[in-house]
């Protein structure tokens, strides 16, 4: 085909310059006219319609060929909702979009997202993330490119499958590196630039709609009359398309175990290669979905020395087995050969041959330690090691039905937990060996991989998991937790495991009191050491928005593991003394000086309390100005834990501290955070006039912002409240610290200062800061305070903008119900919030800004992926702890 098209938004063929398609090598690119003009065989056709069915992955030829012969694929019934969302989010105002499709191992899924891709590629411009991308500032880079294609009169939305089955770039990354390029790019679109069709594959199928292993009436009627069809067009051949088959059967597990007879014959000892090969296949299948072992790899593994492949026939080597496995090659043309890889035909397959072989003696550890030995040979292929990283290390994300439910190991992996979610303890690998077989087995497959894989940090400290998990083995679990930090020291995530070692230690030492009060003590110093460690790693690893040099350690999430489990093991080790020594446990609250009988083991309680106090602190902000994502929340058990911890420390009488200040702390309202969450507590407002009364006797800057504070929030519940001071003098407040101070103030001042000077039409005093100036330096202060610890957290909205005078013009967001603030995050034209005021505004190079009077004020979009062109716009105007947002943009 010498001519490659992909069409303009009004569905005109647009050819592609040379220059243009070389440059997108990160895209697979669905020409609108892929095919048309080549000379396509129809042997070659049938040859691939057969591997297909049979159970290889699809090309792009099967469904032009079936297009072409009228003999269509079977639309699962989620095709049609999958079509009307892409066409839901073409009609959007919106620059990215994207459209999720969970799908069950074997169910079809990546058929179906390619399918629909090939169906759209004459009115979209279809393309799918090739599986060797993993940098998103380059996808993106070409993605825009492929949007312009054609110049501006041409450009068109971008149908982009990203198919996480395989490493490559998160839709998370991805979005953001779009969203970056457009404003890099000054493109002012008037359709969607992107469509992200994001494939996921999820092994369980949860309250979230799945793909499922399983047909409706219709399906199944659909695909018996494929499979009829395919009679008559393959004859015999019909017997070995066990996909098509499993399809049509609906997923019969009779059928399967049919399938699989011929593995009856198998016995454990001396088993040639063919059967070796044939469980190593089986296990990759069965726990890593998708996979495959390159052909080359497969006929080395049978000794074969001769340097031409092809004259060696694994088909033949692998008889009987050939009929359950298929061999295939995702490239076209001649480079077909090249490019050749064998797996199972189907998951059910393989999973039923892992049971067969079981049943012969042979165990999963046991082909597991073989494929180790045997099939790893240096040098390694790196998609055979990341395979096998996956089945052993990767833990699937299972349902919580109690959103209280306690994880009872709270190690993290990188990633925010879902209040309805967490992670298995295990890759399903181990889950089943240890299962079906013996523990001491999992402890030798993890050991074995370890050592195999000698500078893989996260083999070992699966090892350092299971020996305190399931066998409680604390010094063999600390040795190998200590080697993987030795892998990677600066990886705070791998040195929570060692913490954790010592957490659980100190718990079942506690709770069984099988220990002496010296080793409780020492467990617990080890542990407080270890979570330190964490925490100082944690400040190290960089947020990607800091990275600079390109090969600095990034994290899009700052670990706050070290700081959680710190007053974890703080409230463990606080509970034992109370219970075993009164005198001690007053030292912990600083009620009495340490004693100088103090033993080298006890020395390291004199600053617990301290480190509570702070760690406190942090936490009041952490959860008080962000959360997870946008649609999560912490684990229920999140805060009342942190809380807890510091009631015991804090909230005693001690010393000779401020009694007010200490009164303050008691009531968790001694800080800006902790007073701005009083709201969310279930006091009443004689609670807030008591703290505005305290707070009005302080004239320190710090106090001053509280009392202000104090103030805006009584307004919320007793606006007649006779400790309400009127706006006009909380104002004189601000203006007399905005005089003395105004470039580097914390942003909660500037918070405060938006909330109380927010123009109100052209209602601007002289003397009033500007509100510019303030949005401009409260960015900057909330990226010297705050960005390096929230990084891609969500930032909650404080307050929001609604009609009204004085105090009552700004709403704290707990007077919002639940539901309202989600209609608020939906798109422009769902809600309308009759209390909120709908500002008036626009948008100049995806830039929003306010509009009050003849004053244009930017603020940030809450989406910026709602900012798509040019034009008035409406929106619910928020402030976060970052500065003024615009929720739910709606254009004019």
């Amino acid at each position: 085909m010498e001519v490659y098209t992909v069409p303009s938004k009004q569905g005109t063929p647009i050819p592609l310059q040379t220059s243009i398609r070389d440059g997108l090598s990160m895209l697979e690119v669905v020409w609108a006219n892929k095919f048309e003009d080549e000379s396509i065989s129809q042997e070659t056709a049938i040859e691939k319609e057969a591997e297909f069915y049979k159970g290889a992955p699809p090309q792009w030829l099967n469904f032009y060929w079936a297009e072409r012969e009228k003999t269509p694929f079977v639309k699962r019934d989620m095709y049609e909702r999958i079509r009307k969302e892409i066409n839901e989010n073409k009609r959007t105002s919106w620059s990215i979009a994207s459209v999720n499709l969970l799908h069950q191992p074997g169910s079809g899924g990546s058929t179906l997202a390619m399918q629909i891709l090939w169906d759209l590629r004459k009115g979209l411009r279809c393309a799918r993330v090739t599986h060797s991308a993993t940098d998103s500032k380059a996808v993106a880079q070409q993605v825009v490119q492929l949007f312009n294609a054609g110049g501006p009169q041409n450009q068109n939305t971008v149908l982009l499958l990203l198919d996480n089955s395989h490493d490559s770039v998160s839709e998370k990354n991805l979005k953001d590196s779009l969203i970056k390029e457009l404003k890099a790019s000054c493109i002012t679109p008037d359709v969607p630039v992107a469509i992200i069709l994001n494939c996921v594959r999820q092994l369980k199928v949860t309250k979230i709609r799945v793909l499922e292993t399983s047909l409706s009436k219709r399906e199944e009627e659909a695909f018996k009359e494929k499979h009829n069809e395919i009679v008559q067009r393959h004859g015999d051949r019909r017997t070995r398309f066990h996909a098509l088959n499993i399809m049509s059967s609906n997923y019969s597990t009779s059928y399967v175990t049919e399938a699989c007879e011929i593995l009856q014959t198998i016995k454990k000892n001396k088993r040639p290669r063919k059967e070796q090969l044939l469980a190593f296949l089986a296990l990759v299948n069965a726990y890593a979905p998708g996979s495959y072992i390159a052909h080359d790899l497969c006929c080395q593994f049978f000794d074969n020395e001769s340097n031409d492949l092809d004259e060696f026939s694994l088909e033949k080597q692998m008889q009987p087995f050939t009929d359950i496995l298929v061999i295939f090659s995702t490239q076209e043309g001649e480079n077909r050969s090249e490019d050749k890889h064998v797996r199972m035909a189907h998951p059910m397959i393989a999973g039923e041959c892992l049971e067969l072989l079981t049943s012969a003696g042979v165990t999963r550890s046991d082909t597991t330690l073989k494929l180790l030995t045997d099939l790893c040979r240096d040098p390694m292929p790196m998609y055979l090691v990341k395979i096998i990283k996956r089945m052993l290390t990767k833990r699937e994300t299972i349902e919580v039905k109690d959103n209280s439910e306690r994880q009872e190991y709270e190690e993290s992996e990188g990633q925010d937990k879902d209040k309805s979610e967490k992670k298995a303890k295990f890759s399903r690998l181990i889950e089943d060996i240890k299962e079906k077989e013996r523990e001491v087995m999992c402890v030798s497959v993890l050991k074995k991989a370890s050592r195999k894989f000698d500078r893989d940090p996260f083999l070992p400290q699966a090892l350092a998991r299971f020996y305190y998990i399931e066998m409680t083995d604390y010094e063999k679990a600390e040795e190998w937790a200590t080697i993987a930090i030795k892998r990677d020291e600066d990886n705070s995530y791998i040195r929570d495991t060692l913490g954790q070692v010592h957490k659980n230690h100190l718990k079942k030492c506690v709770q069984e009191k099988t220990c002496t009060h010296t080793t409780i003590l020492q467990i617990g110093n080890h542990a407080i050491k270890a979570f330190k460690e964490e925490a100082k790693a944690a400040i190290k690893e960089q947020a990607p928005e800091m990275k600079e040099d390109g090969v600095t350690n990034v994290s899009a999430l700052f670990n706050s593991s070290g700081y959680f489990s710190y007053m974890q093991v703080a409230t463990t080790i606080f509970n034992y003394i109370e219970n075993h020594d009164r005198t001690l446990s007053k030292v912990l609250t600083k009620e009495i000086s340490p004693p100088i009988s103090f033993n080298s083991c006890e020395t390291f309680l004199t600053d617990l309390r301290d480190e509570v106090e702070q760690k406190f602190e942090f936490f009041e902000t952490y959860l008080t100005y962000s959360k997870p994502s946008i649609d999560k929340d912490e684990p229920g058990y999140f805060r009342p834990d942190v809380e807890e911890c510091y009631s015991k420390y804090v909230t005693q009488e001690h010393g000779q501290e401020n009694t007010e200040l200490q009164a303050l702390k008691e009531q968790k309202v001694s800080t800006f955070a902790g007073l701005l969450h009083a709201l969310n507590r279930p006091s009443n407002e004689s609670d807030l006039e008591w703290a505005t009364r305290v707070l009005k006797s302080s004239s320190d800057d710090d106090s001053v912002l509280k009392y202000v504070l104090a103030n805006i929030l009584l307004a919320q519940r007793n606006s007649s409240s006779k400790e309400l001071k009127p706006l006009e003098k909380l104002q004189s407040l601000l203006k007399e610290q905005w005089s003395k101070e105004k470039y580097n103030r914390s942003p909660e001042f500037y918070l405060l200062v938006l909330l109380l000077f927010w123009p109100n039409g052209e209602q601007v005093e002289d003397d009033s800061p500007d509100i510019a100036e303030c949005i401009e330096f409260m960015h900057q202060s909330f990226g010297r305070t705050y960005q390096s610890f929230f990084r891609s957290r969500y930032l909650v909205p404080l307050f929001f903008l609604k009609a009204g005078e004085g105090l009552q013009k700004v709403l704290h967001t707990s007077q919002l119900d639940k539901s309202l603030l989600n209609q608020i995050n939906k798109r422009g034209d769902s809600a309308n919030i009759s209390n909120l005021l709908r500002v008036q505004g626009e948008v100049q190079h995806f830039q929003v800004f306010a509009v009050e009077g003849s004053r244009k004020i930017k603020v940030s979009p809450q989406n910026p992926a709602s900012v798509c062109r040019e034009g008035q716009i409406s929106f619910y105007l928020g402030f976060n702890i970052r500065g003024p947002v615009a929720y739910n943009i709606r254009y004019l």
